[in-house]
């Protein structure tokens, strides 16, 4: 089985909403992780101080909203009882994007899991494909949701 999610991101939002709540935006948004990876430390202090490496702090948040987004779309609840950091976008050391559900989200593909082993399908588990873009004013991400039987 496959399920798809997909969501695009207008960046100018993102960084209002940041210019406007800062350090509450990042908490209730973004893991600690995600906070070091797009720049942030400890919160509203860039860690680069440049205007255009706060341009690209704010660019790589697009990208892991519009993740966390096309994740929770693919797993087919939306945002219905998943908190904002329950889905957290996380990169191999290669670079690529990869998902780390915790919480609620977790708990769900773990419900389907066990729902799966009953009906006999017992070596189930599942893996993400994740791909995020940017261009211009937008962030764009993909996430499948491949089970492997």
């Amino acid at each position: 089985m496959i399920r798809l999610g997909t969501d695009i991101v207008y960046i100018p939002r993102i960084r209002k909403a940041y210019e406007r709540f800062g350090d509450r935006f990042l908490k209730r948004v973004y893991t600690n992780s995600e906070q070091n990876n797009c720049g942030f430390d400890n919160g509203m202090t860039f860690t680069k101080a440049s205007t255009q490496s706060q341009y690209s702090s704010i660019v790589r948040l697009a990208g892991r909203w519009a993740a966390k987004e096309a994740v929770v779309k693919a797993i087919g609840t939306g945002w219905n009882g998943i908190g904002y950091t329950d889905v957290e976008i996380c990169r191999y050391a290669s670079g690529e994007p990869s998902v780390a559900l915790h919480n609620r989200a977790a708990r769900i593909l773990a419900e389907w899991k066990e729902e799966d082993q009953q009906k006999h399908l017992n070596n189930e588990s599942y893996q993400w494909q994740l791909s995020l873009s940017h261009d211009g004013d937008y962030a764009i991400a993909t996430a499948i949701l491949v089970f492997v039987f």
